[in-house]
C-alpha cells in the first residue's frame, strides 16, 4: 500500500501546527510515537471491513481450516501499524505543512488541513 501526500501552507507557526495535528490526530484513533518541533509521527491500524470480519466468522463456524485461512491472509494483514507523519517547515508569513499518510487515513488527514487556517498570498514587494 503507496502512502500518499498531502500539502498545504497555514498562516499559524510550526509549533501551533504540531500541537494542533497531535489533538487531531490522536483524537482519530492515532497514537503519538514521535514529536519534535517540526516532525510528528503517529501510528493507527485501519478499520477491519465488517464483510472480511463476517467471512472469517463463518469460515471458523462451517470449518476451522477456513477461518484459519482467513484470519492469517486477510485479517492479520490488515491490522498492521501505519505511519502518519506531519512535517512543518517555516515560511515568511506562515508554515508549509506536509503530511504523508496511507491511502485509508485520507479522510482524517483532509480533515486536520480544512481545520487549519490559509496563509495569505504573497503580495509582491512595494516599489
Amino acid at each position: 500500500m503507496a502512502d500518499k501526500v498531502m500539502n498545504s501552507r497555514t498562516s499559524l507557526g510550526s509549533d501551533e501546527v504540531i500541537s494542533q495535528a497531535v489533538q487531531a490526530f490522536t483524537a482519530g484513533k492515532f497514537r503519538t510515537s514521535s514529536q519534535s518541533g517540526r516532525i510528528a509521527t503517529f501510528d493507527g491500524m485501519p478499520p477491519i471491513p465488517w464483510f472480511m470480519l463476517l467471512l472469517t466468522i463463518l469460515g471458523f463456524l462451517f470449518c476451522v481450516i477456513p477461518g484459519i485461512i482467513m484470519y492469517f491472509l486477510v485479517i492479520r494483514k490488515m491490522r498492521r501499524f501505519h505511519s502518519l507523519v506531519v512535517t512543518v517547515s517555516p515560511v515568511p508569513g506562515g508554515t508549509d505543512v506536509s503530511v504523508k499518510y496511507p491511502d485509508w487515513a485520507g479522510n482524517t488527514v483532509q480533515r486536520f488541513m480544512n481545520s487549519l487556517p490559509k496563509a495569505q498570498a504573497d503580495l509582491p514587494p512595494r516599489l
